[in-house]
């Protein structure tokens, strides 16, 4: 009982309270809303007007969760092999790479959803459950 008299304190009490908050903004705000990370980044290629794109998606919770990752359409790309749509179990950080021909400045979209876990996540993994959540990140090309 002694040890909480100094919460009756008012200074002692506004001192914890700010404290909390500090700690929540720093530390727990950046990903608070957002359970996945995108960064898009284009190499070019040996060939003029061809690059790979790559779009790095993280999981920025504590539990497996199945994500679907695709490409916008864009009439200034044409992809080399296919403008393939991903669906895996994202744990921690997954690349995914597309080769493109770009026929004028444009820009790229990646876009990672999280969908349904249901034969796409082992079933003994801890996952996320389902959210409408949709992250994008986008690149400009410039064409020389």
């Amino acid at each position: 009982m002694a040890s909480l008299r100094m919460f009756y304190h008012p200074r002692a009490v506004v001192h914890l309270l700010i404290l909390c908050l500090v700690l929540e903004t720093a530390y727990g705000q950046g990903n608070w809303n957002n359970p996945l990370s995108l960064d898009m980044n284009i190499s070019p290629m040996k060939k003029a007007n061809q690059f790979t794109a790559t779009l790095q998606v993280r999981n920025n919770v504590a539990q497996c969760m199945a994500v679907k990752v695709s490409t916008e359409n864009n009439p200034n790309i044409k992809y080399l092999s296919s403008q393939a749509i991903y669906t895996s179990c994202l744990c921690s950080v997954n690349n995914y790479f597309w080769d493109i021909q770009v026929s004028s400045n444009t820009a790229l979209q990646g876009k990672a959803e999280v969908v349904p876990a249901k034969g796409i996540c082992p079933d003994d993994e801890n996952v996320f459950p389902e959210t409408s959540y949709t992250g994008t990140a986008t690149q400009k090309i410039i064409v020389s």
